[in-house]
């Protein structure tokens, strides 16, 4: 069985006991706390890993003392409060009446979530600094050379002189459909009874099938993608035309993404989001 402990200077640290171990992740803390000036009426309140330690004592789970992450955030957040910990219904149970097993699934997702919030508001910062940064770099293109780059509604692209990398920002849409969608459906429908063409059956089926409702909500894309059929009736051109008008964008939200060059020429995505890596 293995023990470690963590600290900024040493890094990880291997150690034959779990005393050891303990006694290393103690003196870095403290060591990293002093420097903060915390007073040592604060000190005495740091936990040190007594939930582990606790598991540890009653089980063959094994022992892994809390990195230091957790550990800075059990100085501004104690654990266990004079051999309690709170439950979910705030109330304090002595840890020697917890399981085992529940000791150690706190420990496993309260270190994880520590790191996960720091590093979720880091890529928050990140982006909101990203597009700021473009921002700049287009006000400094229209204030020296009188022109904007991009594409419409904001979506530009941008790479570097060697084509490596390529950033691009897209704004998403949400759109729904005003009372006006109505009487495009009714102009639609006389549109068909009007013609006499072999499609209209298969142009029935997708208009019947656009304008039916998908738990409760319209099939906006089935909708929008009625506009790409080019048909000769002016019922159903106006009943296009009435389409774009009941168009109302419920939001808009910008994306930023960064791509990089394989050998093959294409372009990856290189992501942020934790689930496609």
């Amino acid at each position: 069985m293995k023990y470690y402990s963590y600290s900024p200077h040493e890094g990880m640290q291997y150690h034959a006991t779990g005393k050891e171990a303990q006694t290393a992740s103690e003196t870095a803390i403290k060591t990293m706390i002093s420097s903060l000036e915390y007073s040592a009426a604060e000190l005495q309140d740091v936990t040190w890993g007594e939930v582990t330690e606790r598991a540890a004592a009653t089980s063959d789970t094994g022992y892994a003392l809390k990195r230091q992450d957790l550990l800075s955030f059990e100085t501004e957040h104690p654990q266990v409060i004079n051999g309690r910990m709170l439950d979910q219904n705030e109330s304090l149970v002595l840890v020697k009446n917890i399981h085992e097993k529940d000791l150690l699934y706190h420990d496993l997702v309260l270190s994880i979530a520590v790191i996960w919030k720091d590093l979720s508001g880091k890529v928050q910062r990140f982006k909101q600094h990203t597009f700021e940064d473009v921002a700049a770099v287009l006000d400094l293109l229209f204030e020296k050379y009188q022109v904007k780059r991009g594409g419409q509604d904001g979506n530009m692209q941008f790479f570097t002189f060697d084509r490596r990398y390529k950033l691009t920002i897209a704004v998403q849409k949400k759109i729904n459909f005003g009372p006006e969608l109505q009487a495009a459906q009714a102009k639609l429908n006389e549109a068909l009874d009007e013609m006499t063409s072999n499609d209209t059956s298969d142009l029935r089926t997708l208009v019947t099938a656009a304008f039916s409702l998908d738990g409760g909500q319209l099939r906006v894309a089935e909708i929008l993608r009625l506009r790409g059929f080019k048909i000769e009736n002016e019922r159903w051109n106006e009943a296009m035309q009435i389409i774009n008008e009941a168009i109302v964008v419920i939001s808009s939200k910008k994306q930023i993404r960064l791509y990089e060059r394989n050998v093959l020429g294409e372009y990856i995505a290189i992501p942020l989001d934790i689930a496609a890596l």
